[in-house]
C-alpha cells in the first residue's frame, strides 16, 4: 500500500479521511480475529509459532520490500546505530507480546489477553507521564485510578496477578513508544525488527527439532505441508495490519484511532465468551466493566481536551 507521491497534498480531504477509516477498521478487525486463526496452529507450542512468524513476517516483508522499493531505508537502518539501537529494543519488546498472546490463546486465556488490550491505552498515558514527563489531566487520573481499582479486584478475584494482561498492556504500551521516537518509516522499522530477530528463530526451530521436544512437535510441519503453511502465514497476519494501519494512521486525526482501537479486544472478548467457551464469573465481568468505564473517561476526556486545544489555536 505505497502512496503516490503526491499524496502527500491530498491528506486531510474527504476521500483521504474515508480511505483511512476503511484502513483503520480493517486493520483492527484483522487485529480482533487474530486469535481464532492461532487456535489452528495450537498444536504447536508457542514459541515455536513465533519462530515461523518471525520467518513468515521476514519473508513477506521483504516481497513488499521488492515492490515498494524501500532497500535504500532498511540498509541505511542497518548503518545507522543511532536508530538500529531503537528498533533492538522494539524487537525484543514485541517478541515477548506475541508469545505471550499466542501462548494465552494456546492456552484458552483470550479474555486475559482482551483486558490486556482494554487497558493498553491508559498504559501507555502513564507511561507518558513517566518517560515524557506529560501531565495527566484530571479525567485521565480519574480513569488510571478506576483501571488500577480493576486490576486490583481481578487480581483479587483470581488470586494470582493477571500476568498476561498485565504483559501485554506494558509491552504493547513501550514498544508503541519506543516506534513513536524510532525516526524510521512503519514498513522500513518492521521489516528491519524480524530481521533482527530471525536469527533466534531459526536457532529455535533447530534446537525444537533436535533436542527440545525429541522431534515430536517438529514433525508436524515437516509432515504436512498445510500446516507448514498455515505456520508461516502467521507473517502475513502480523504484516499485513500493521502495513494497514499505518496507511490509516496519516490520514485519520487521533481521535479516530483512539475509538477505533477497542474494536479488537472487544472481538477477542466476544469471541472468547461465546466462540471458546471461557468462564467469564460475574466477578471477572464486573473488572471488565470497570475497564469499559474507565475507557470511556478517558475517550471523553480525549476528545474535550482536543476541543479546548484548538478553540485555544
Amino acid at each position: 500500500m505505497r502512496e503516490p507521491a503526491s499524496s502527500a497534498d491530498q491528506l486531510g480531504t474527504p476521500e483521504a479521511f474515508k480511505a483511512g477509516l476503511i484502513a483503520a477498521i480493517s486493520a483492527y478487525l484483522m487485529w480482533g480475529f487474530a486469535p481464532m486463526y492461532y487456535k489452528l496452529t495450537a498444536d504447536m507450542p508457542a514459541i515455536i509459532v513465533i519462530c515461523y512468524r518471525v520467518i513468515g513476517s521476514v519473508l513477506f516483508l521483504s516481497a513488499f520490500m521488492v515492490v515498494g522499493s524501500l532497500r535504500k531505508e532498511v540498509f541505511s537502518i542497518f548503518k545507522d546505530f543511532g536508530r538500529l539501537k531503537y528498533l533492538l529494543v522494539s524487537a525484543t519488546v514485541i517478541s515477548i507480546n506475541w508469545t505471550v498472546f499466542i501462548w494465552a490463546v494456546e492456552a484458552g486465556r483470550v479474555l486475559d489477553a482482551s483486558l490486556g488490550y482494554f487497558i493498553n491505552p491508559i498504559v501507555s498515558v502513564v507511561m507518558g507521564v513517566i518517560i515524557l514527563s506529560e501531565r495527566l489531566s484530571r479525567g485521565q487520573l480519574f480513569a488510571l485510578t478506576i483501571t488500577v481499582c480493576a486490576v486490583a479486584y481481578r487480581t483479587f478475584d483470581m488470586g494470582q496477578l493477571p500476568w498476561v494482561s498485565i504483559v501485554l498492556a506494558f509491552s504493547f504500551a513501550l514498544y508503541g513508544l519506543v516506534r513513536k521516537k524510532a525516526p524510521v518509516g512503519a514498513v522500513a522499522g518492521q521489516l528491519v525488527e524480524v530481521l533482527l530477530v530471525m536469527p533466534l528463530a531459526f536457532i529455535g526451530i533447530w534446537y525444537f527439532v533436535n533436542v527440545g521436544t525429541g522431534g515430536i512437535y517438529p514433525a508436524i510441519p515437516m509432515q504436512t505441508p498445510w500446516f507448514l503453511a498455515l505456520l508461516l502465514f502467521t507473517g502475513v497476519i502480523t504484516a499485513v495490519p500493521l502495513v494497514v494501519f499505518a496507511f490509516a494512521a496519516r490520514r485519520l486525526p487521533l481521535v479516530y484511532i483512539g475509538f477505533l482501537q477497542y474494536i479488537a479486544p472487544t472481538i477477542h472478548f466476544l469471541s472468547a465468551v461465546w466462540l471458546f467457551n471461557e468462564d467469564l464469573s460475574m466477578e471477572g465481568l464486573f473488572s471488565f466493566g470497570m475497564i469499559w468505564i474507565s475507557l470511556v473517561i478517558f475517550s471523553i476526556d480525549g476528545v474535550l481536551s482536543k476541543r479546548r486545544a484548538e478553540k485555544l489555536a
